[in-house]
């Protein structure tokens, strides 16, 4: 009796959540009752708050649950492989909701627009990745894919398979975009040397590197705009 009580409170619950979602959205949610409201999808009976607490607990925010690894996630009490899963989907999700509202432009015509296009393309990420962008003369992409993977500290660049890739989409001018999971978003002296070989390996072709961005939780860096290039560019 008390099991079935239980149930038809939490019941109740999740039905007024829910609707203060579709009438208000997320705007006045507590981060907590963000991670609260999803788990409802897949804890389908019982209370989510105690889990939603515990994993705000863990990862200090809403941002630091989403980025978890899922192994992580999954060793916080009440949360499955399920939950896990659908956690580790919502950045994914939106790394593809805004690739498709900004590739819809396409076009780069500053280090803002550079900035902005690469901004949420390592959303969730856990390693460092390294993303060659290929543009037209006049800044348009051509082609955007991804080069290397690494560890969540490091990441290895192969300058001829970055050739490769800018030669054979016919590429003008090129952009270098690269991930610090777990840092800063300024640039290591490993970084300023990696930009250096490469600006040099890619003109010899006939293809200007035009930047090198650099994301982190903390921002997003521009070592043209912050003077750290290895030789003066046009405007993207």
């Amino acid at each position: 009796m008390k099991e079935l009580e239980k149930n038809t409170i939490h019941a109740g619950h999740r039905a007024r959540v829910k609707e203060e979602f579709r009438k208000q959205g997320l705007e006045h949610f507590p981060s907590h009752k963000v991670l609260e409201l999803l788990l409802f999808y897949t804890i389908r009976r019982g209370d989510t708050n105690p889990t939603a607490h515990r994993l705000m607990d863990r990862f200090g925010s809403l941002s630091g649950v989403l980025d978890a690894p899922m192994e992580m996630l999954q060793e916080v009490e009440g949360v499955g492989l399920e939950s896990a899963t659908l956690i580790k989907l919502i950045p994914a999700l939106l790394r593809a909701y805004l690739d498709d509202k900004v590739d819809a432009k396409n076009m780069l015509k500053s280090c803002e627009d550079a900035k902005e296009y690469v901004r949420h393309k390592f959303l969730g990420e856990e390693q460092e990745c390294i993303l060659l962008v290929c543009l037209a003369a006049n800044g348009k992409v051509i082609h955007s894919s991804w080069v290397s993977q690494g560890t969540r500290r490091m990441v290895e660049l192969s300058p001829a398979a970055v050739v490769r890739t800018a030669l054979r989409c016919g590429a003008v001018k090129a952009l270098l975009a690269h991930n610090h999971p777990d840092g800063l978003c300024n640039p290591s002296s490993r970084d300023l040397r990696t930009t250096s070989i490469l600006f040099d390996e890619l003109a010899r072709v006939g293809v200007e590197l035009v930047d090198h961005i650099i994301t982190a939780p903390g921002g997003v860096y521009s070592m043209v705009e912050h003077g750290m290039f290895p030789a003066h560019r046009s405007e993207i």
